[in-house]
């Protein structure tokens, strides 16, 4: 009897079992696949082949259960828990159980009436039509074989237009993914990367994007497949300057045979401008040296938040090497907040993560990073056979660290103090990995100068101009080493040799913009006006969207009594660059001091002059000259005063007593109530 109950108890439960209810593809595995294969799994998309339809999935189903068992499709490398990202690929432990338990029960269709409506994707622009679109004017032929294995090449395309234009969005679309590994966009308003394409003979030029190069204003513009564009945050868009080039640096992996490639970009514009700045903070090592055979190489890095801000998105970047990322946020309460962890790093995939909600880090937070490399044969990624030495470089077969976290103050007054930190931050390192190449690299001008540049930033400026003299000693005719160091002279107060490497500069090259520019100013300090307008002129006609030499223009234009023409240029120079201190110090003063009525407005003038102080800093003197004069002539002589006082303790404090001196005339004035007019004649 106790043996037949067992089995009578048996035959209980095991009918329990079977009464599951049965996975089918129409009813449950459809909605699965639609929305976490079929992004990239379908006709036109980027996956090399399609699974929108039962019998694509059907014949793929053990290449199914094996990539997505073992955590390798859909790609989403963030361990769950360590970040709360927007838009996660990854399938749920739910999701996962369903789709094996269907494979396992030999995939099933199942009935048709169960079958929802498959989803209408995109076959055009993701983010609808653009408002702009620009393209490589000619196709690029990716060659079967590279000797590295893998190619860069930036690609330039002008951005038509002749008005400043505010970028909500930006979309990148290769038309042959097969070679593109992933993409960088950059702005150029320099066009010095114009420069660089027009001496190749092919479309682009090899290599990375040069230092002019720059994402704008903190955005993380970027492409890998499978990534989705995505819209600016509310209120930080990003300026589009006319006459700007779209730079466009590709890692590309040749297939075998030729291929051919062309890249277009959708712009999407708002008439907003914005009110808020992002900024693009870097952790990292460029000073990464890995020995053969070392599996546990670490680099680590940390930042201490100088004021609240929040963290909006973060990207990490390596190569082959690295095994293991993590970074994580400490708050001045003690409380760990992990930022992001990937277990497996897959140089393949890579991704620009952006959290659900922003993560709000009191000041004093310190945000740390850790990469770990593994350089022995036991890591099955590993590049080298047998392992070789790797230092940090931009190729495939070289290593990087870095991490990218797009952060915003809470507060737009933290602004300057946040931008100044995560600069301080990126040059430090910038130093320490250039001055390593030099090292090994001494007879490089290329080297020389990138090293002086980041001298010069640091404020050290006698270091940088020898480098920048050894640079010249190596390669005499480099135009813009001749200015950069006519820069650095002027910086340090040598004007007579910086105006002789200015002129230089345009002997080697005559239309060097800039050049102009500086050495217009040199004349103009001179007093040698004719000589500075020519050159302030040509730099104008060469680079008509130069906002530095419209402001110089006018400044020049002003104090010869060109009063109205100073004021078109200031006008100019405002429209093309809306923060450009000194174009609104000096229109400022001219609407606040000048003898015809006709040019005066008072109310503008201390819009202006407010605005200067705010970007050129509260000790600023022209700004305070200014700011006193448009408070007068709009009857506020108390504050006309003040203003006048902090500029008077500012030059005392410089020892520019003859100055000072001037400022207490004025104050005398504005004590009587009595505005301030320059002389009353229009040269």
């Amino acid at each position: 009897m106790r043996a037949r109950c067992l089995t009578i108890a048996v035959l209980l439960v095991a009918p329990s079992a079977r009464a599951q209810p049965r996975v089918t593809f129409n009813k449950d595995i459809a909605p699965i696949v639609w929305s976490r294969c079929a992004p990239c799994h379908r006709p036109g998309a980027v996956a090399p082949f399609s699974l929108t339809t039962y019998d694509e999935v059907k014949r793929r189903v053990t290449l199914i259960r094996d990539v997505t068992a073992r955590r390798l499709m859909p790609p989403w490398k963030p361990e769950p828990g360590k970040g709360d990202f927007a838009e996660s690929r990854r399938l749920s432990d739910a999701d996962l159980s369903t789709l094996q338990r269907w494979i396992d029960d030999g995939a099933p269709e199942g009935n048709r009436a169960d079958l929802g409506p498959r989803p209408q994707w995109e076959s055009g622009w993701q983010l609808g039509a653009p408002d702009l679109v620009v393209s490589m004017p000619q196709a690029y032929t990716v060659r079967a074989e590279s000797p590295d294995g893998d190619v860069f090449r930036t690609f330039v395309l002008p951005v038509p237009g002749d008005r400043v234009r505010y970028v909500r969005a930006v979309e990148f679309r290769p038309d042959n993914t097969r070679v593109v590994h992933h993409a960088n966009i950059g702005v150029d308003r320099t066009r010095s990367s114009r420069l660089l394409d027009a001496k190749d003979a092919e479309p682009g030029y090899s290599g990375g994007m040069v230092q002019d190069a720059r994402y704008p204003e903190g955005q993380m513009l970027g492409w890998t497949p499978g990534q989705a564009p995505h819209a600016a945050p509310d209120g930080m868009q990003w300026r589009l300057d006319p006459g700007s080039d779209l730079v466009v640096q590709i890692h590309l992996q040749p297939t075998g045979r030729p291929e051919r490639l062309t890249v277009s970009i959708g712009f999407y514009f708002t008439d907003q401008p914005p009110t808020r700045t992002p900024l693009g903070l870097r952790l990292g090592s460029e000073t990464i040296d890995i020995p053969p055979g070392a599996s546990n190489y670490l680099v680590e890095d940390r930042f201490v938040v100088p004021a609240d801000a929040d963290v909006l998105a973060i990207q990490p970047h390596a190569h082959n090497l690295a095994r293991r990322m993590e970074a994580e946020a400490e708050r001045p309460d003690g409380t760990r907040l992990p930022l992001i962890e990937i277990t497996d790093w897959d140089f393949r995939w890579q991704d620009v993560y952006r959290y659900r909600q922003p993560v709000r880090l009191p000041k004093g937070s310190t945000i740390s990073m850790r990469y770990t490399y593994d350089n022995s044969a036991g890591n099955p990624r590993n590049p080298h056979h047998p392992p070789a030495h790797v230092v940090w470089g931009q190729n495939t077969s070289d290593e990087m660290g870095d991490l990218w976290l797009q952060l915003v103050p809470v507060r737009t007054s933290d602004q300057a103090a946040l931008a100044r930190e995560v600069k301080r931050k990126a040059s430090a390192e910038d130093l320490a990995a250039y001055t390593k190449l030099l090292d090994g690299d001494g007879d490089n001008p290329l080297r020389h100068d990138a090293v002086a540049g980041l001298l010069f930033d640091a404020g050290r400026l006698d270091e940088a101009i020898v480098q920048y003299e050894r640079s010249l000693a190596l390669n005499p005719s480099s135009a813009s080493t001749h200015y950069n160091l006519g820069i650095a002279y002027s910086a340090r107060g040598r004007r007579s040799d910086a105006r002789g490497e200015f002129e230089t500069a345009l002997r080697l090259d005559p239309d060097y913009a800039q050049a102009h520019n500086n050495l217009g100013a040199i004349l103009f300090l001179a007093g040698d006006l004719g000589e500075a307008a020519a050159h302030y002129r040509r730099a104008i006609a060469i680079r008509p969207d130069n906002a530095e030499a419209h402001t110089n223009f006018g400044a020049l234009l002003s104090a010869t009594g060109h009063l109205r023409d100073a004021v078109a240029e200031f006008r100019r120079a405002l429209e093309l660059q809306p923060d450009a201190s000194g174009a609104l110090s000096g229109l400022a003063w001219i609407l606040a001091t000048a003898p015809d009525s006709t040019l005066r407005n008072g109310d503008e003038a201390v819009t202006f002059a407010e605005r200067a102080l705010a970007v050129a800093g509260p000790e600023d003197l022209p700004t305070l000259d200014a700011l006193a004069a448009a408070y007068a002539e709009t009857g506020r002589f108390d504050e006309a005063v003040q203003a006048t006082d902090r500029a008077v303790g500012r030059a005392r404090l410089l020892g520019m007593i003859e100055v000072a001196a001037r400022f207490m005339e004025r104050r005398v004035r504005y004590q009587r109530h009595e505005p301030f007019r320059t002389v009353p004649s229009e040269k």
